[in-house]
C-alpha cells in the first residue's frame, strides 16, 4: 500500500518507470526462488546419493564379514580338503562318511586316528568346493579308520587283524588241520597245540590292516614273503636253477622239502622262496598200521663146499605184523615215533643158507702141521729161512695178479696199506699172540679194524714192493716173532 499511494504521489512519467521497475524485480525475484529451489533440490539429491553410498560401505562388509566368518576348511593331516559352510557342517559331514564305511565293510568303525581340524577359510575358494560324493570319497581314502575288531596276537610276530572272534578262531583251526596226517579210519589225534604263544584280543585296529580269515590262514602257514615260483622247463636241473636264482642246491632243496631225490619233471613247481610260517604246530596222533617182518638169513656149515661157495636150502617169507605208533611231528615233519602196542600177525620163516667151510689150498710138497688155511693156490717158490745172506722170513706162494687172497683165520686187521719193501700189504691178529701177514698185494679188499672170518676175501695177489714177479709173501708170527709158516698151516 506504502508503494501504492508513492505511485499515485509521482507524476506519469514517474510512475511509468516505478512500475517498470517493480516489474524487473518480481521477475527477478521469481528467478531467484526458482534458482534457489533447484540449487536446493540438487544439493538433497546429492545428500541422498552420499548416504546411500555410506550405507552401503557399512553394511556390505558387515554382510560379507558375517558369510565369511561361517566357511571353514577341513584339514587332514594338515593338508587342506575342502570349504563348508561352518564347523558343525563339517563334523556332519564327517559322521555321514563314518556310517558309510561302517556299512561298506560290515563292521562298527571305533574312530579313527588321522589328525583333523578346522580352520577358518575362503567360502570363494573354487578349488575347495568339492562335491558331496567326491568329498566322502577322499575322506575314506584319506583317513585312517579304526575298526572295532579282534586281532591274532602270536609273541613276537606281526599281529593279524580280523573282523570277529569267530572268523579268528576259525583261521587258528584251519591252521591246525594243514598240519594233520592223512586221514586213516586206525588215526587217533591226541592233541595239537601251538608252539608259540597265541591269543585272541578284542581291540580298534587299522580298517587298512583288517584280514579275511582265508588270508591269515595263508599268512600264518607260509609266512608274510610273497612265495615265488619255478616252473620246471626240459633240461632244468637243481644246479641251474639254483645258479639263476643265486642259491645254493642245498637252500633250494631246503626250500623245497618235498624233494626225495635230483630229479626233476616238466612243470613241477619250486618254491625260490623259503617259507617262513608264523605259527609252529605240533601234533601228537596215535596210529595202527600192519608190517612185515623181515626175515632172517641162517647160514649153515657145509665141509663139502668149498669157502665163498653159497647154497640156499630155503627161500625166506617175511611175517606180518599190527603195530600201533605214537607220533609226534612239527608242522609236516616227523620228530618222534614210539611202538607202544605190537601184535604178531603171521611169523616169518629164515632163509637157509648152506656155506662152504672147504679151504683152498697151495699145492706144497711135504705139508705141514697146524690150523692155518692156505690163502692162496699156488706153486710154493721161497721157503722160510735163509738165502744166501739173506733171511727170508716167510713163504712166497707163485700167483697170477689179481688172484683172490683168502685170510688164513678168523682175526681182525690190524695193518693195511703200504710198507716198505712188501708193498701193499695186510696183517691181521688171530688173537693168542697168533698174527698172518699177506705182502705183495696189487690191491686191497678190507679195512682196518675189520673183523674177518677163515677163507674171508682181503686183496689180490700182486708185484708191489720189492718183487721180480706176480706171488704172495705169507708170514706167521707168534707175539711178533716169525714162525716158519709150514708148521701151522693145515694139511
Amino acid at each position: 500500500m506504502e508503494s501504492d499511494s508513492v505511485t499515485k504521489s509521482c507524476s506519469g512519467t514517474q510512475r511509468k518507470k516505478l512500475r517498470s521497475l517493480n516489474l524487473k524485480n518480481l521477475k527477478l525475484r521469481d528467478v531467484n526462488i526458482k534458482e534457489l529451489m533447484e540449487n536446493s533440490w540438487k544439493f538433497l539429491r546429492r545428500k541422498w546419493q552420499l548416504v546411500t553410498v555410506i550405507c552401503l560401505m557399512l553394511f556390505i562388509p558387515l554382510i560379507y564379514g558375517l558369510n565369511s566368518s561361517s566357511a571353514v576348511l577341513i584339514v587332514v593331516d594338515k593338508q587342506p580338503l575342502a570349504v563348508v559352510e561352518n564347523e558343525s557342517q563339517g563334523k556332519e559331514i564327517l559322521e555321514n562318511v563314518k556310517n558309510e564305511v561302517a556299512e561298506q565293510y560290515g563292521i562298527t568303525i571305533a574312530g579313527f586316528d588321522t589328525e583333523i581340524s578346522f580352520k577358518e577359510g575362503d567360502p570363494k575358494d573354487g578349488s575347495m568346493l568339492l562335491p558331496g560324493e567326491e568329498l566322502n570319497e577322499e575322506l575314506k581314502k584319506r583317513i585312517n579308520w579304526l575298526a572295532d575288531c579282534w586281532v591274532i596276537d602270536i609273541t613276537g610276530k606281526p599281529k593279524l587283524y580280523l573282523a570277529s572272534e569267530e572268523a579268528a578262531q576259525k583261521a587258528l583251526e584251519s591252521v591246525k588241520q594243514q598240519y594233520l596226517p592223512t586221514a586213516d579210519e586206525q588215526l587217533e589225534i591226541l592233541e595239537t597245540k601251538f608252539m608259540e604263544e597265541v591269543e585272541i584280543v578284542s581291540t580298534a585296529g587299522p580298517l587298512k590292516e583288517l584280514i579275511t580269515e582265508a588270508q591269515a590262514v595263508e599268512k600264518m602257514a607260509r609266512g608274510l614273503d610273497k612265495i615265488i615260483q619255478h616252473s620246471v622247463k626240459n633240461g632244468d636241473s637243481l644246479w641251474s636253477i639254483a645258479h639263476a636264482n643265486n642259491l645254493t642246491v642245498s637252500e633250494l632243496q631246503e626250500m623245497n622239502p618235498q624233494l626225495t631225490g635230483t630229479l626233476l619233471q616238466p612243470g613241477q613247481e619250486l618254491n625260490l622262496v623259503k617259507a617262513e610260517p608264523l605259527l609252529t604246530v605240533v601234533t601228537t596222533y596215535q596210529t595202527t598200521v600192519e608190517e612185515k617182518i623181515p626175515y632172517k638169513t641162517v647160514y649153515e656149515s657145509d665141509s663139502s663146499m668149498w669157502r665163498g661157495q653159497q647154497s640156499v636150502v630155503c627161500s625166506g617169507v617175511n611175517g606180518q605184523r599190527e603195530v600201533t605208533y605214537r607220533v609226534t611231528t612239527v608242522n609236516d615233519i616227523e620228530t618222534q615215533k614210539e611202538s607202544i602196542i605190537e601184535k604178531i600177525l603171521e611169523e616169518p620163516v629164515s632163509r637157509i643158507v648152506k656155506s662152504g667151510t672147504k679151504v683152498i689150498m697151495a699145492s706144497r710138497g711135504d705139508g705141514g702141521s697146524g690150523k692155518l688155511g692156505w690163502p692162496l693156490r699156488g706153486r710154493l717158490t721161497s721157503y722160510y729161512g735163509w738165502r744166501g745172506r739173506e733171511f727170508h722170513t716167510g713163504l712166497d706162494i707163485d700167483g697170477v695178479t689179481g688172484d683172490p687172497i683168502y685170510a688164513a683165520e678168523d682175526g681182525v686187521v690190524i695193518e693195511r696199506g703200504w710198507r716198505g719193501n712188501y708193498g701193499y700189504c695186510v696183517a691181521i691178529d688171530h688173537g693168542d699172540g697168533l698174527s698172518t701177514l699177506y705182502a705183495h698185494l696189487s690191491s686191497i679188499g678190507v679195512s682196518m679194524g675189520q673183523t674177518v672170518s677163515r677163507g674171508d676175501y682181503i686183496g689180490k695177489c700182486g708185484s708191489t714192493g720189492r718183487s721180480t714177479g706176480s706171488h704172495l709173501h705169507f708170514e706167521v708170527r707168534i707175539n711178533g716173532s716169525h714162525k716158519n709158516p709150514l708148521n701151522f698151516l693145515d694139511r
